[in-house]
């Protein structure tokens, strides 16, 4: 059984653009994102899914700088390229990656595989609360099979459905065996996120990086810590 994760990630973004190269320390966001995820020991392969703009040609210059699969694709269809590359990859599972997550976990993305092979869902979660499960926002990830890939991209009938990849599965949720992981307790944060939105957001964590010494290797449970350590202050 094939597991690939496919990372998701644009220049273009209206309001934060052109966050994908900012950086927190050391590396740019999407660098963060990229060498946290190689650590994942479920994963067998790893894509860069971006868009033919050239204005996108950094970032696959630095997926391809890391040994990463590059595919490039539709701006607005996203969903189109997570087809085009099951295709290439002929995976059985597929794991999806927002880059706005910066300290997304390889642990929580290895958890998140065991359970959704262990329960045989269609879709499975662990990327922010949902179904009341009460995750921490920014450090998990999506997974789906690739029969619910292809259902969902010959059913998707709204913009949304192409731009948000998983949209057209949550509005149909009758139609899938949907998964929410539980959180063990130092996940169990749902008041607090780890995306980057916002040049708030990225100054936020550029200080917590700075503040608390986080590396590549910090785990998000430490992480999350120092980021309730810098809130009580």
């Amino acid at each position: 059984m094939k597991t690939i994760c496919v990372i998701q990630a644009r220049l273009g973004s209206q309001r934060l653009p052109g966050k994908m190269l900012m950086k927190i320390g050391e590396f740019s966001i999407i660098e963060w994102v990229i060498l946290r995820v190689k650590k994942s020991i479920k994963i067998d392969e790893i894509f860069l899914a971006t868009t033919i703009k050239e204005q996108d040609n950094t970032l696959a210059d630095i997926a391809s700088s890391h040994d990463i699969s590059v595919f490039r694709g539709s701006e607005n269809n996203v969903l189109s390229r997570f087809v085009e590359i099951n295709k290439i990859s002929n995976a059985d599972n597929i794991v999806r990656v927002c880059a706005d997550n910066p300290f997304v976990s390889a642990d929580e993305i290895d958890k998140l595989i065991n359970y959704f092979i262990l329960n045989d869902c269609d879709y499975a979660c662990n990327h922010k609360e949902v179904l009341g499960n009460k995750y921490v926002d920014g450090f998990g990830a999506e997974i789906f099979t690739k029969k619910t890939l292809f259902e969902i991209n010959s059913k998707s009938n709204k913009s949304e459905h192409f731009e948000h990849v998983t949209s057209y599965v949550w509005e149909n949720q009758n139609q899938f065996k949907i998964c929410a992981l539980e959180p063990t307790k130092e996940f169990t944060f749902p008041n607090l996120s780890f995306d980057i939105d916002t040049k708030d957001d990225l100054i936020e964590f550029t200080e917590l990086v700075s503040k608390f010494n986080i590396k590549i290797d910090t785990t998000a449970a430490n992480i999350i810590k120092y980021k309730n350590q810098n809130l009580k202050n």
